[in-house]
């Protein structure tokens, strides 16, 4: 009788486990008016490192994922570049990519994007370091729902060490802090679970 018992806590213990994650979709919000609404991440016109026009039609079909930041920022941006090369090195498709919007728009020119670029030794077409109007900036920061501040009237700025996961139909899947090494594992183990959707 206990052989039959263990046996059968046994095979609901590895059915429960061969069952595969579902990430949840985050594009909701709720209005002034307390109803839920949905969004996709798909309307937006930005500029690449290299002087391109970034739109959805870059993103079409890929996963991605998406940050803030911005060249100068000695802080937290660093720590946060070095996990992103190791995901864009660890990430081998061809479907999935990286998108860095700069927050210092006055600064940020595309020729220091495009140096900055350079500096990661991640392929230009893999990793999109990406430059818009300051309307552009807002709109797209409020879709991924990040915030940034100026310090004190400075040319410096606090922003958030997270990043979003996009899926290949725009939908937002989840969020990560890239200071936090158990984060960026389940980050990577998230990016496969999209792509083999």
């Amino acid at each position: 009788m206990k052989t039959n018992i263990f046996t059968l806590l046994l095979l609901i213990l590895c059915l429960s486990c061969s069952k595969e994650r579902v990430l949840p979709v985050l594009n909701n919000y709720i209005d002034e008016n307390g109803i839920t609404k949905s969004y996709l991440i798909n309307d937006y016109h930005f500029t690449t490192q290299l002087g391109n026009e970034f739109t959805i039609e870059n993103t079409k079909g890929k996963v991605y994922i998406a940050n803030f930041f911005f060249t100068r920022c000695s802080s937290i941006c660093p720590p946060m570049r070095e996990k992103l090369i190791d995901i864009a090195t660890t990430i081998n498709s061809k479907r999935f990519i990286l998108t860095s919007y700069t927050i210092d728009i006055k600064n940020d020119s595309v020729s220091v994007l495009n140096k900055y670029s350079e500096g990661t030794t991640i392929s230009k077409d893999k990793w999109f370091f990406l430059k818009g109007s300051s309307e552009e900036l807002a709109s797209i920061s409020e879709k991924f729902r990040a915030s940034f501040t100026t310090y004190q009237n400075s040319n410096d700025f606090y922003h958030s060490s997270y990043v979003a996961l996009i899926d290949t139909k725009q939908q937002i899947r989840g969020f990560y802090d890239l200071l936090n090494n158990e984060a960026v594992i389940l980050l990577k183990d998230d990016i496969n679970l999209l792509l083999n959707e």
